[in-house]
């Protein structure tokens, strides 16, 4: 009979941090709920599902943008799309194997290798149009932020939703404002990907210039997390009206984000 093996006795540094994090659950349980949820759970779908908001994606077509550890990726398939497309980098194609078959036994999924912003106007076609688009902590790592949100328009077909989320600017002076924090030519907290952070109004004021309407800033995060992050959904609608460049009588509909 193997003898049970008595649990390692607890430090004094262990048992300060035990209540420590229980006080600090308490704390967050009171002055701060949404936050206990983000630590352990897809929030975003999670509030976007509860609302109602999703259901009439359940066998549509749905497109994700980046979906790395493929957490969203079982999720959007449990809504039973038509087929679920994901496209991710090159260099997360052996993360992406890791999961991708489980996602595959849910419904018909297509993966597809690239970068959105460098595929050909024949690897776009092929995508097709989307009912739901889901891209999420993708924008900030692009520094053609705009141009990105224009290609996402192109792909959401009419009617059809597009949800963002971002990090946005941390310097609190400027949370509330429209404008867009560009750290370039020094690093971003080391990330070279990371050249302009925009705050929450300027995403809603980029959305709305590539053509989406309704577009709102989703009460999703905590307040500990919704200044420095945001996640915004809007509609393609039938008639859009993106900002147009250089407006004149007989001038090309020149619509911000498509130049080439």
């Amino acid at each position: 009979m193997l003898a049970v093996l008595d649990a390692p006795p607890r430090t004094v540094g262990s048992r300060v941090w035990g209540l420590y994090a229980q006080a600090r659950t308490g704390w967050w349980r009171v002055s701060d709920p949404k936050r206990l949820s983000e630590t352990h759970r897809r929030v975003v779908f999670e509030a976007l599902d509860d609302s109602g908001r999703l259901d009439r994606f359940r066998g549509a077509r749905i497109l994700e943008i980046g979906p790395k550890h493929g957490e969203d990726s079982r999720l959007l398939a449990g809504l039973g799309p038509s087929e679920l497309v994901l496209l991710d980098l090159p260099e997360k194609d052996e993360l992406v194997q890791q999961w991708l078959t489980a996602v595959e036994a849910i419904c018909p999924t297509r993966y597809v290798t690239g970068n959105l912003m460098y595929l050909s106007p024949e690897e776009l076609a092929g995508l097709g149009s989307f009912d739901l688009v889901w891209c999420l902590g993708v924008l900030y790592h692009n520094v053609e932020q705009l141009r990105l949100l224009r290609r996402l328009f192109h792909l959401t077909t009419t009617n059809g939703l597009v949800v963002v989320e971002s990090a946005t600017t941390r310097n609190r002076s400027l949370a509330g404002k429209n404008v867009v924090e560009v750290h370039w030519p020094e690093l971003y907290r080391g990330q070279r990907t990371i050249t302009h952070l925009p705050s929450r109004l300027a995403l809603k004021s980029w959305l709305e210039m590539v053509g989406y309407t309704e577009v709102q800033i989703e009460p999703v995060y905590s307040r500990h997390t919704s200044w420095q992050r945001a996640v915004l959904t809007g509609i393609r609608p039938a008639e859009p009206k993106p900002y147009l460049s250089y407006v004149a009588e007989g001038a090309p509909p020149w619509a911000a984000g498509d130049a080439t």
